[in-house]
């Protein structure tokens, strides 16, 4: 596909693309899941549990050496019930991030209409969204941030 085929390529045809894509480079891990979340390796990522609410702060960088720890957070919140993502702390996100993010939203409306809420998404991350069409994602809940950006 040439830049000017792409260019013009609807959202749908370009988020399938970026779906497979994702798929084929992503390593399908098959570790138990930690009760507790903690802090990553390399110390390129942590996550810790939010003190306000059930859910879960990330901060650092999201990629393919650090998406089996997200994963691994991610299936200990979903317990069947929803639960909020604080991105605040969040300095790259990759879209193997963004697809654990956007599958675990689709599965909590799927197991009982609940929502992964996104709080604080960097506006990078919100581009990306609309840009795929996973914006529309059942399930997926983006708080709007307090302050513009």
């Amino acid at each position: 596909m040439s830049t000017k085929d792409a260019a013009s390529a609807p959202a749908s045809v370009i988020a399938a693309l970026v779906e497979r894509f994702v798929t084929a480079l992503t390593p399908i891990t098959t570790a138990p899941i930690r009760a507790v979340p903690v802090t990553a390796t390399d110390q390129l990522l942590r996550i810790t549990p939010l003190a306000d609410r059930a859910g879960l702060w990330i901060e650092g960088e999201l990629d393919h050496s650090t998406l089996p720890d997200l994963r691994q957070a991610l299936g200990s919140m979903a317990s069947g019930r929803g639960f909020c993502v604080d991105l605040s702390g969040l300095a790259f996100i990759d879209v193997g991030g963004l697809r654990a993010l956007v599958s675990v939203a689709a599965a909590l409306h799927d197991g009982g209409d609940h929502v992964l809420t996104l709080r604080s998404a960097p506006p990078q991350l919100r581009r990306l969204l609309q840009l795929t069409g996973w914006r529309q994602t059942p399930g997926l809940h983006l708080q709007v941030p307090t302050h513009p950006g």
